[in-house]
């Protein structure tokens, strides 16, 4: 009831389909926001880069489900999240980066430090 308030002239399946979308646009937004870097910055081309940076795992996820993970049948193809999430396919991409560039171990200091 609250979705059809103050909708006028359109059908119950129309409202459900509209707001189907809507979901989709916000599950999209959400999963973005995972991969998004955090930052403090007003500068609004960095916070721009940095959001077309989290947009491209994010499509990457999407696309081999329905390419890769999926399951052709009639009418379509059945999409199975559970077979890839997002954040394990964010944790392989980290694996991948380290083993490639390697990990920062330690790091120097401008003074001794006591211990």
């Amino acid at each position: 009831m609250y979705a059809c308030w103050g909708v006028t002239g359109q059908s119950c399946v129309w409202v459900r389909e509209t707001y189907r979308t809507r979901f989709g646009i916000e599950s999209s937004y959400r999963q973005m926001n995972q991969t998004r870097r955090r930052t403090s910055t007003r500068r609004p081309e960095l916070r721009l880069l940095y959001v077309g940076l989290a947009l491209v795992p994010r499509n990457e996820w999407a696309w081999l489900h329905f390419a890769v993970l999926s399951t052709p049948q009639r009418g379509g193809r059945l999409i199975r999240l559970e077979r890839l999430r997002l954040r394990t396919l964010l944790h392989w991409l980290l694996q991948v980066i380290e083993e490639a560039f390697g990990t920062i171990a330690e790091t120097r200091t401008e003074s001794q430090l006591c211990s």
